[in-house]
């Protein structure tokens, strides 16, 4: 792969320079690429050839080789320097609209990029135990992907600055006002990528609601439920089960376990500082707070609970089965390694009841994306909504 010869010349081809280039996908670095150019060419079945230069060139090829795994060892880890710190800035307009749960009205918080009289919407959802700061970096780099794009990214209830209203924040209460923002906000069709919950929330109202969607997308989401805890990631088996413990109430309410997860994964946001105040302040208490993120982040079915939420996520994942195989709704999959929500491992079944969903793979990260990998996730959703309104 990295050879090239020419009249019985061997040197190094100019394609390990662009292959090392292409392990650093997020960097300028051009001093990379002509690194081939840096050996002396050698001819290996010539007398005239001094053995000094041939030594040179084999020196040459062996520091080449190790640099080149030793950059591909820095990418699967991927450091920080990998990708620059992005902005704590939310500079966004935030709005505002009432929304119904049968006979309950709140409010749901939302801001919004691209033209506001735009037929073509997508709607950037967050998951536990996040709001819409998290899209704050992300948003905006794909609204300059597609600039013709509304992007709306509201928050869900009880979460970031929507309104709190008494209720039980579950499944049902979430997907019957997100419901109902979408009817207020007038969306009868519209693009929907989803993280976590985000995700999971987006797969029901899709596979209920199949004419409103033209395509969803999510990325670390439990898309199918898990049949029992062995199929988890195995560092949030010992997490889950203290979250859904009955016995741990007062736990629950003494301290926002999925806030206090994230920043344990994040470190850096644990630090008293902008990030760190802008995630924590809407979840000021349980009651007022952090019970949202609380009860929707044990919503997910495990081993067959719970039960209420299993049949009704399942009919709507069957049925989004048949819309998807028909190409009536476009399904769109961000994978990482290791991930948390969506081990690699369980991808192929996916695949195997969506053949027709769009996978990528988006390499090293762990949950929080948009905080570790910001910019990789702007390019493969601005990229993957061109694609889809190229085709329309």
């Amino acid at each position: 792969m990295f050879l090239s010869q020419n009249n019985g010349w061997i040197k190094p081809s100019p394609k390990l320079g662009s292959y090392v280039a292409g392990c650093l996908p997020s960097l300028s670095f051009s001093s990379v690429q002509p690194l081939h150019r840096l050996a002396r060419p050698c001819r290996l079945s010539s007398s005239k050839s001094p053995p000094r230069t041939m030594f040179r060139t084999r020196t040459l090829w062996l520091w080449c080789c190790c640099t080149n795994l030793a950059l591909i060892n820095a990418f699967s880890a991927y450091p920080d320097w990998l990708e620059p710190k992005m902005s704590a800035d939310f500079p966004f307009e935030q709005k505002f609209i009432d929304v119904y749960h049968g006979s309950n009205k709140s409010y749901t918080a939302y801001y919004e990029l691209g033209p506001s009289d735009s037929n073509d919407v997508l709607i950037l959802l967050h998951g536990v135990p996040t709001w819409g700061y998290y899209w704050r970096n992300v948003a905006p780099m794909i609204s300059e992907q597609i600039p013709n794009v509304r992007i709306i990214v509201p928050d869900l209830m009880g979460m970031g600055r929507s309104g709190k209203p008494g209720g039980d924040y579950r499944m049902d209460f979430q997907a019957a006002y997100l419901k109902s923002f979408l009817d207020e906000m007038g969306l009868d069709k519209f693009y929907w990528f989803g993280h976590d919950w985000g995700g999971i929330l987006g797969h029901l109202l899709a596979g209920e609601n199949p004419e409103r969607f033209h395509a969803l997308g999510a990325y670390e989401v439990m898309f199918k439920p898990f049949r029992n805890y062995s199929e988890l990631t195995p560092s949030l088996v010992d997490a889950f089960k203290l979250a859904r413990d009955p016995d741990n109430e007062d736990l629950r309410r003494e301290a926002d376990l999925f806030l206090t997860g994230m920043f344990e994964e994040l470190p850096e946001l644990s630090i008293p500082g902008p990030e760190h105040d802008y995630y924590s302040q809407p979840f000021p208490a349980y009651e007022k707070g952090w019970m949202a993120t609380t009860v929707l982040g044990t919503e997910s079915p495990i081993g067959g609970e719970p039960a209420d939420n299993l049949e009704r996520y399942m009919a709507a994942y069957e049925n989004l089965q048949l819309e998807a195989e028909a190409e009536r709704v476009k399904l769109f999959l961000i994978t990482h390694d290791p991930g948390w929500n969506m081990p690699l491992r369980r991808v192929p079944e996916f695949i195997q009841d969506y053949p027709k969903m769009e996978v990528v793979s988006n390499g090293f990260a762990n949950h929080f994306v948009n905080e570790e990998r910001p910019r990789s996730i702007a390019q493969h959703v601005g990229a993957w909504m061109a694609r889809l309104l190229a085709e329309t």
